[in-house]
């Protein structure tokens, strides 16, 4: 792979998710064919065993058919969402735009388009994320445990970290390059609350954020359940925290 000059790389992590990407794949392939943007495609294999590297080899090519400008960056050992999707950003230092979107389908295809055509309206420090909060135009849909789990992580995040966000953890960002590029050496978390610390580090350095509501639907299958991840979360933000105090990015 050739660190090429692309306008928007555009990531997909994937961990033994192949099933859950086969079913997304044709209608995002379909929704970025149509926008004739010059958009790059990454589906970032983050560690997946063997049989389903495999898969994801011929998923990937049957991808290619689709939608040419697709290409699949292997990181051989996990490291976990926030690790792969920062390892294929790092691939493109010319890249305009760096983005992500989750392989489980709940946000289309149309609206990863529409985040994408949202975030080239703004300037170098722009960063567009999606936000699930439910009207008629952007229904949600979601189960009311997680609904609650959702509320007091958003409660969470402002307590311990300042930043000022509604939905820290739904699954697309579009970053500006040159700003991602400002705070990538510092990034720290991997796992489940890599979205707080990017936001707030980019924040930081002077990102414009603009929030926008879309339509989600659940998906079954997801990694993160409330109450066996809780004490891991939290104890991310609290490491968040100390290294943003440490660096005076946040009052005590």
């Amino acid at each position: 792979m050739s660190p090429d000059s692309h306008a928007i790389i555009l990531v997909t992590p994937v961990w033994n998710d192949t099933d859950r990407l086969r079913s997304f794949a044709p209608h995002l392939a379909k929704a970025l064919k149509a926008a004739e943007l010059d958009i790059h495609w990454i589906v970032a294999d983050d560690g997946s065993d063997a049989s389903e590297r495999a898969r994801l080899v011929e998923l990937v090519e049957e991808i290619e058919t689709w939608y040419s400008p697709v290409e699949l960056v292997t990181v051989r050992e996990r490291s976990f969402k926030g690790g792969a999707i920062y390892h294929a950003w790092d691939q493109f230092p010319e890249a305009e735009w760096v983005g992500f979107v989750d392989a489980d389908g709940a946000i289309d295809g149309e609206t990863t388009v529409q985040l994408i055509r949202e975030a080239i309206t703004m300037e170098s420090n722009g960063i567009v994320i999606g936000i699930r909060e439910h009207s008629s135009e952007t229904p949600v849909n979601r189960k009311g445990v997680r609904q609650l789990s959702f509320h007091f992580f958003r409660i969470l995040v402002r307590l311990l970290t300042g930043l000022q966000c509604k939905d820290t953890q739904c699954g697309i960002k579009i970053v500006a390059g040159p700003l991602y590029r400002k705070v990538a050496s510092t990034l720290q978390e991997r796992g489940f609350v890599f979205d707080v610390e990017l936001l707030a580090l980019l924040k930081a350095h002077g990102g414009e954020l603009r929030e926008c509501p879309i339509p989600w639907q659940e998906v079954s299958g997801g990694r993160i359940v409330p109450w066996k991840h809780a004490w891991s979360m939290i104890g991310g933000l609290i490491r968040i925290r100390r290294r943003l105090r440490n660096s005076r990015l946040v009052s005590d």
